[in-house]
């Protein structure tokens, strides 16, 4: 018997529902949902998946403890650094010396 995949997550508590979404995502709630967190403490998130009128409760709490599960995300400036870097230590055949 196959069950309904929506009924499915409406059944999971928020932080498992965090947990399947790309970190993408997450950050996104993050900035998207950033006053509600502060001004109640959680936010009913509905994301298109869930009918309407009801989501997934996720408080800042949960986002947080998802977020620092993941691995670091670069920002502009530290990926700028990297492929500085990564360049740098490229060779290319056309310049080397190695023939």
């Amino acid at each position: 018997m196959m069950k309904n995949p929506v009924f499915l997550e409406i059944l999971m508590n928020g932080i498992d529902w965090l947990r399947t979404l790309h970190t993408k995502e997450i950050l996104r709630i993050k900035n998207d949902c950033y006053k509600s967190f502060f001004g109640y403490g959680y936010v009913i998130y509905n994301n298109g998946d869930f009918p309407r009128d009801t989501g997934v409760k996720i408080t800042y709490e949960e986002l947080k403890q998802v977020l620092s599960e993941r691995p670091h995300i670069p920002n502009k400036a530290e990926t700028k650094l990297v492929r500085k870097k990564a360049a740098q230590q490229k060779v290319r055949t056309y310049q080397s010396s190695r023939f």
